[in-house]
């Protein structure tokens, strides 16, 4: 679905994400996904003198929470850390209670869980819209709400491009417009301190804030192809209106 166009507006250029703009998306559902298919083989591992049951569900269990504990922490983002275990609870104590019609083990559950990850970030992907016209930039997201930032040519004041390895090699990245109010950056906060005591303690620290292009998903234009020739030809626009 376009934009609404003004009179004497021209919509030039309408783009989506990269497939693979959401690769770390996708890797972690494939990854869960994989975990329920390993499990489905019926593998039993063994240890000692345990049961191979029980060791095989701990197992279970350290390959779904200590991944989940690694993507949170580097994503700063605990909602991660629930999103993954929430599936492996619900796989593990409820199977054949979500589907009574059809039973599902709990591996064939997180497969489940998985493939629906997949679909889920496949669908938000195509939820991003960016359009170029000859006046402004348009960047929305959503299916049922819509989140929508316009952008006149003549309020940017810098474009910022980013390109991770993957996007250099598959040429695609993100273009992150700036305006003078400051919109498109966030802050990034260091700090450091001391601290004595002999007696009476003593203290003493200091932070610094610094700006860093950061933006929401539907704020820039995320994970686009070809970001260089795009920066190329809003540039232009920019010249053009200036």
């Amino acid at each position: 679905m376009s934009p609404r166009i003004q009179s004497g507006e021209e919509l030039i250029r309408t783009l989506r994400p990269h497939p693979l703009a959401f690769y770390h998306l996708y890797i972690i559902w494939m990854y869960l996904t994989g975990v329920g298919l390993v499990f489905m083989t019926g593998i039993q591992i063994e240890f000692r003198q345990a049961s191979p049951e029980l060791v095989t569900s701990i197992v279970w269990w350290l390959v779904i929470v200590f991944p989940a504990v690694v993507v949170a922490l580097f994503r700063i983002n605990w909602r991660w850390l629930l999103a993954l275990i929430l599936p492996g609870l619900v796989a593990f104590f409820s199977p054949g209670m979500i589907a009574p019609y059809i039973p599902l083990d709990q591996n064939q559950l997180l497969v489940f869980f998985g493939l629906l990850g997949i679909l889920g970030t496949e669908m938000h992907r195509r939820s991003h819209r960016y359009y170029i016209t000859n006046w402004r930039l348009i960047m929305e997201s959503g299916h049922l709400g819509v989140h929508r930032r316009t952008l006149l040519y003549k309020n940017i004041n810098d474009l910022i491009v980013e390109q991770s390895l993957l996007g250099r090699i598959f040429n695609f990245g993100s273009i992150n417009p700036i305006t003078a109010s400051g919109l498109g950056l966030g802050d990034d906060f260091s700090m450091v301190g001391g601290a004595v005591g002999v007696g009476v303690s003593l203290g003493a620290g200091g932070g610094k804030t610094v700006s860093t292009p950061r933006s929401r998903s539907y704020h820039q234009l995320l994970g686009i192809p070809d970001p260089e020739g795009i920066h190329d030809q809003i540039i232009s626009l920019m010249h053009n209106q200036g």
